[in-house]
């Protein structure tokens, strides 16, 4: 015991010391990580307080997260098993604080404090690569100012949006050859999804050249082999074994989802990469991509140009989302950008780095690199600096609110509930948790098919916000079944309802809601599927 109370007393005094001891540029880059926290963690927060939060994502997450906290993985507003969806191991990094009632909000607010400490590895390479905290500082306020990376903020929790952290630690911890460490942010890294594997392995590549220069370089060429190969295993074993395990032994969803135009699988998608290189040159110089890499690159001030190698790091998921059918991939308002945003930051500082030799740069560099990061953030940006078209993209409170939070109150814990999309991400702690219309209609659901799709019995409670009743898609199908379910003699009764909202409970049961509506549909998508 007495050990272990001088072990503590030592740990404390060293704390003490390197606090005092810290660089004032230390201390306003944790400034800064506190602000950006606190302002996104709140924004966030009130974003979901105030229905601004959608079903895809916030409701699949929220759910897949609480069942793996329980031991379960099944996700039924997705329709699919959460291993099946994405390999997230870090939501059992999640599981204590969803023992203790974590949710939306506390996902939100996680994500916001991780986000912002990214900002501190940031500090550390910059200040190491220019050997002087200063221009840690400067690089750190860029990242924090970064307009993806305040957009990751508000686009629901993503997993995949914890890996800049991780990722920049890693780098830093190779550059101090720090192994036992650096693998430690690797897995960490690798545990946020599959996907991010791809950028593991182009770390490995790019660790061994920019590190040929050290001492010990036999050495790094092992460790950057290691990473490299525990990259293409990890990528290998979550592609091809757990997520088909956990899918019916089909191919990701997102594969045939996002890129079905370049093939039916991976390898499919790649060969067809390799044999038609005109298609990818095509698609990367359209309008939109063209636009994803200005609004990418002006907030670093292009200083990545000047030492393009890091970003190999960000090549596979650059080339994903220029290919892929889906333009939400290639806009910085999403997720899609997470697994891009370390690479750009590591190569904008060696980039920068080459012009400190000349001496107005020692002056003229942090000016450019901070007026094209402020300039970019009011332009561009989700942020309390931004324009009011951008800021108004948080959810502020309305009058209608009153009666969507009455209406939550209506739902028991342990029901099965339906529920339209701004309302799931309240209802999501629960077995049975659909997106409207499922199940009576598959939408969205699964593999784009009607397996594992469940009775429409299964759902005890309706709970759904008027405006968001019909489908673009299938006008008119949604409010019909709608009228069915609460029509007289039919099998829900309404419990509450005004102009806002309606919650039903189900009494009973008719082929008009829980058989012919369903079964019309999956018709539909299987003849759909055998035409190709």
């Amino acid at each position: 015991m007495e050990r272990v109370l001088a072990r503590l007393i030592e740990w404390r005094e060293r704390l003490r010391q390197h606090v005092v001891e810290s660089h004032p540029a230390a201390w306003l880059t944790c400034c800064a990580i506190v602000v950006f926290a606190v302002v996104f963690g709140s924004l966030g927060v009130q974003n979901h307080r105030n229905f601004g939060t959608w079903a895809y994502d916030m409701a699949i997450y929220d759910q897949g997260f609480w069942q793996v906290s329980r031991g379960g993985s099944w996700m039924s507003v997705r329709g699919m098993d959460f291993w099946g969806h994405h390999v997230n191991l870090v939501a059992i990094l999640f599981a204590p604080f969803y023992w203790l009632g974590a949710g939306p909000s506390f996902l939100y607010v996680a994500q916001a404090i991780l986000l912002g400490l990214a900002a501190w590895p940031v500090y550390l390479i910059a200040r190491d690569a220019f050997r002087t905290p200063w221009m840690g500082l400067v690089f750190a306020v860029v990242y924090l100012l970064y307009a993806p990376v305040q957009w990751i903020s508000w686009a629901m929790f993503h997993p995949e949006a914890l890996v800049i952290f991780p990722f920049l630690f890693a780098w830093w911890f190779a550059t101090k050859e720090r192994w036992t460490a650096y693998f430690v942010m690797v897995v960490l890294a690798l545990s946020t999804r599959e996907d991010v594997a791809l950028a593991v392995m182009m770390m490995g590549i790019v660790v061994a050249v920019h590190m040929r220069s050290a001492p010990d370089y036999r050495r790094v060429r092992s460790m950057a082999i290691a990473t490299f190969c525990l990259g293409g295993l990890w990528y290998l074993v979550a592609t091809k074994l757990v997520l088909p395990a956990f899918n019916d032994w089909e191919e990701p969803f997102y594969i045939t989802y996002f890129y079905g135009h370049y093939g039916d699988t991976a390898g499919q998608v790649i060969t067809t990469m390799i044999d038609r290189p005109d298609r990818v040159i095509s698609d990367a110089v359209q309008h939109d991509r063209l636009v994803f890499y200005k609004q990418m690159s002006w907030p670093m001030g292009w200083t990545f140009l000047l030492n393009p190698l890091g970003l190999l790091m960000a090549l596979p998921q650059l080339l994903a989302s220029v290919i892929t059918l889906t333009p939400y991939a290639r806009m910085i308002r999403y997720q899609y950008t997470s697994v891009m945003i370390a690479p750009v930051l590591i190569s904008s500082i060696y980039g920068a780095k080459v012009l400190w030799r000349w001496q107005p740069a020692k002056i003229l560099l942090p000016i450019w690199l901070l007026g094209c990061a402020y300039v970019t953030n009011v332009a561009w940006s989700p942020s309390p600096l931004g324009t009011e078209q951008n800021y108004a993209v948080w959810s502020v409170n309305q009058p209608r609110h009153d009666s969507l939070r009455e209406a939550l109150t209506y739902v028991p814990d342990d029901a099965g509930v339906v529920a339209t999309y701004q309302l799931g991400p309240h209802l999501s702690q629960r077995d049975h948790i659909y997106d409207w219309p499922n199940p009576f209609m598959p939408h969205y659901w699964g593999n784009d098919n009607c397996d594992n799709l469940p009775s429409p019995t299964v759902v005890d409670y309706a709970v759904l916000d008027l405006t968001q009743i019909d489908d673009p898609n299938n006008p008119g199908a949604n409010t019909t079944l709608l009228q069915n379910m609460i029509a007289p003699g039919g099998p829900f009764e309404v419990v509450f309802m005004d102009s806002n909202v309606v919650v039903a409970k189900r009494v009973g049961s008719s082929p008009e809601v829980d058989v012919q509506p369903q079964q019309d549909s999956c018709q539909v998508l299987e003849s759909r599927r055998a035409a190709g």
